[in-house]
């Protein structure tokens, strides 16, 4: 039976797909243009017209967003919601908006907010504790990011808040970067061989040079044995899925943690470590057990690339494996050659 005009259309897509059939309904942009949205995917095409046929009846009873909402990007979310707020905010909360927008959260300007995932959101604030923000300006990132998923909750814009999941970083602008000292990696290596309490997951920072939120995201599935390597890490393409192969001062910890059978190799009770539990709970008594109690999970990054370039190793094998951009960058695709590099790499560090 043919559809009426308006009220949407299924299409099965080519290709092997586990739901191939796509729900779309037909809107007008601000130029009369007329462009699609899909609402949904579905295996069956009887699943696909009963999610079609829901979505009219919410959508004739005011009760869900029009298709135009649906697809609107971020940076038509931000267009409105500060078309509203800016006239109502004091001029220091405008100026704070606007530089959030406009220096950072302005990255995903064109992708559809509906689209968005809470890691992608959350790679602005783990960037803005990477490059040493202060905790205002992480907050205001943060500030930004709810206010924009409010008014899209409200006008049904999106379905999920995802703000209220971000893990917002703690930071102590007071706090110096470093890296920690030969002495200090002795010292370290001597706790982790004694058993004091998460030293060994600082080692295993300190050697593979992951930043936190990614060395604790990594499962069973991130270590290679046959290649004796670490594969993961994100926010960058350069940085995202990196190998890192395994120093043999790290590896029995590696082993011993991933034989803890956790949803994650690090874990607690079996389940996901979050950064911020390892920034207050693990990591302070670390620091205080090497003298250096400023110290944050960072300097552990911060102490591998040191290390690296202490030792000899050229600057482009460093952005390789700390997962800085290259020109080239290979790290996208990984040869058997490439990865004997890396593994001379790793072996000159003592």
């Amino acid at each position: 039976m043919k559809r009426a005009n308006g009220s949407g259309s299924i299409v099965k897509l080519s290709g092997p797909r586990r739901r191939p059939y796509a729900v779309r309904v037909s809107y007008r942009d601000k130029y009369g243009k007329i462009k699609q949205v899909a609402l949904s995917y579905h295996s069956k095409a009887a699943e696909a017209q009963a999610a079609l046929d829901a979505y009219n009846q919410s959508r004739a009873a005011g009760l869900i967003a029009a298709p135009e909402q649906l697809a609107m990007t971020v940076s038509q979310v931000y267009e409105y919601w500060s078309g509203r707020e800016y006239k109502r905010l004091n001029p220091a909360s405008v100026t704070s908006h606007k530089a959030a927008w406009n220096k950072r959260v302005s990255r995903f300007a064109g992708k559809k907010m509906r689209d968005m995932t809470l890691d992608q959101w959350q790679s602005i604030l783990d960037e803005d504790e990477e490059n040493g923000l202060s905790q205002s300006l992480i907050n205001n990132d943060a500030m930004l990011i709810k206010a924009l998923y409010r008014y899209s909750m409200e006008r049904d814009i999106v379905a999920k808040d995802y703000s209220k999941y971000l893990d917002i970083p703690s930071v102590d602008a007071k706090r110096a970067k470093g890296a920690f000292s030969d002495m200090q990696m002795a010292k370290l290596e001597q706790l982790a061989q004694d058993g004091f309490p998460w030293a060994d997951t600082a080692l295993m920072l300190c050697y593979t040079g992951f930043r936190i939120s990614e060395f604790l995201e990594l499962t069973v599935f991130s270590y290679h044995a046959d290649g004796d390597y670490l594969q993961g890490g994100k926010k960058t393409r350069a940085g995202k899925d990196r190998i890192v192969p395994v120093h043999p001062k790290i590896k029995p910890y590696l082993l011993s943690w991933i034989k803890r059978g956790g949803d994650t190799i690090i874990s607690v009770d079996g389940a996901p470590m979050t950064a911020q539990q390892y920034r207050t709970v693990a990591f302070p008594a670390i620091a205080e057990a090497l003298g250096t109690p400023e110290a944050t999970p960072h300097w552990c990054r911060h102490t591998f690339a040191t290390r690296l370039h202490a030792a000899g190793v050229d600057e482009l094998t460093i952005k390789w494996l700390i997962g800085h951009s290259t020109e080239s960058n290979i790290t996208q695709h990984y040869t058997h050659a490439t990865i004997e590099l890396l593994q001379r790499a790793m072996r000159k560090l003592a």
